[in-house]
């Protein structure tokens, strides 16, 4: 059964998901269920149906990216347990946000957590990189319910979270949340690196990289070389992408407070990497090719508001005449495009490089 925490989780993963296709409802419904499914050799998905993990299975333990949440962990244990009778030894955060990294705990007896250093300084107890445009508007360091409703309210089912949910993270109903309550999921982890790291078990090797800011200030690529596949989550394909990775980002923050120059950065870091089969931590599964279409998406969109700004035009004429023709087959254009647009623009006004 799951707590009651959670059950709300899984309520807000179809809230966020319903409300973004009310928009545009030719997209195809998620559906919530947990699985487990091969990838290649012994690399596997583990998925809610939404939100995916994945793991390595060797013959001295597992490695596992990403628990998701505590229900969503304690039933791959089960599983892990059943199925391969060998113990998870590392659990590896793509990045701090708790949708993501919550549920450790489920491994905790076993496993050496990893993640880029700054995990550490996400929590820390200031108020931490925070996904969806929920920053701290009234600096006071702690999570307010406006800093949630905001840009719920703003951008249904796009950024924000979803109505109801700052109650369900304001565990003692106090009005606030401080950093420790809304992290009370997450496990600090054991074990950080800055740029690169190489972790070896059971004859496997994998390797880490830390691409740069784009989504969070955190953010770990996972490489399965043997296996020809790489795992990055919630950049290249965030939670609004399913079987095509033609997808107009939702660019919420405007662009979660990072430049877009470093956006391109990273997920050019990304395609120089050895792979031919990404398995991020949302939607299908896409090649090396399809991986290339959202960097050109964002070097696109950078130069044409680069170029309005140039040419003194204001924000208004911009949504207005740019229009990004070629990707006017892409899932949310008619939403996303005006929204993206606005983003890269106040992006670029902030960040002068």
């Amino acid at each position: 059964m799951l707590s009651p925490r959670n059950l709300l989780l899984s309520c807000l993963c179809a809230s966020f998901i319903t409300s973004a296709l009310q928009a545009q409802d030719d997209q195809p419904v998620f559906v919530f269920r947990n699985s487990i499914e091969n990838i290649t050799g012994d690399l596997y998905r583990a998925s809610n149906g939404a939100w995916h993990s994945i793991f390595l299975v060797t013959d001295e333990g597992i490695i596992l990216a990403d628990p998701l949440n505590t229900d969503f962990a304690e039933w791959l244990k089960g599983e892990l347990d059943t199925r391969f009778d060998v113990p998870v030894r590392y659990v590896i955060y793509s990045h701090s946000h708790f949708d993501h990294a919550a549920g450790a705990t489920a491994f905790a007896d076993t496993a050496t957590i990893v993640a880029h250093e700054r995990v550490l300084l996400n929590m820390d107890g200031r108020y931490p990189h925070m996904p969806g445009d929920m920053i701290d508007r009234n600096a006071n360091g702690m999570v307010d319910r406006e800093e949630i409703e905001i840009p719920t309210n703003a951008d249904p089912g796009i950024c924000g979270m979803f109505p109801g949910w700052f109650d369900q993270i304001d565990l003692d109903h106090d009005g606030i949340v401080p950093p420790a309550e809304l992290q009370v999921d997450i496990l600090p982890p054991d074990l950080t690196y800055s740029e690169r790291m190489t972790l070896s078990l059971g004859g496997k090797t994998i390797e880490l990289m830390h691409p740069g800011k784009n989504h969070g200030d955190d953010m770990t690529v996972v490489l399965f070389p043997d296996e020809r596949v790489v795992f990055a989550t919630d950049m290249i394909a965030d939670a609004l992408v399913r079987e095509d990775i033609r997808s107009v980002p939702s660019a919420c923050g405007p662009l979660d407070g990072t430049p877009i120059a470093e956006w391109i950065r990273s997920y050019e870091a990304v395609l120089a990497l050895d792979f031919d089969i990404f398995a991020g931590g949302h939607g299908a599964f896409f090649s090396k090719a399809e991986v290339a279409l959202p960097v050109e998406y964002l070097k696109d969109l950078q130069a044409a508001v680069s170029n309005g700004l140039a040419r003194g035009m204001s924000l208004e004429q911009m949504k207005e005449q740019i229009l990004l023709e070629e990707y006017a087959d892409w899932a949310y254009y008619d939403r996303l495009r005006p929204k993206t647009i606005e983003a890269a623009y106040r992006n670029l006004v902030q960040f002068r490089f």
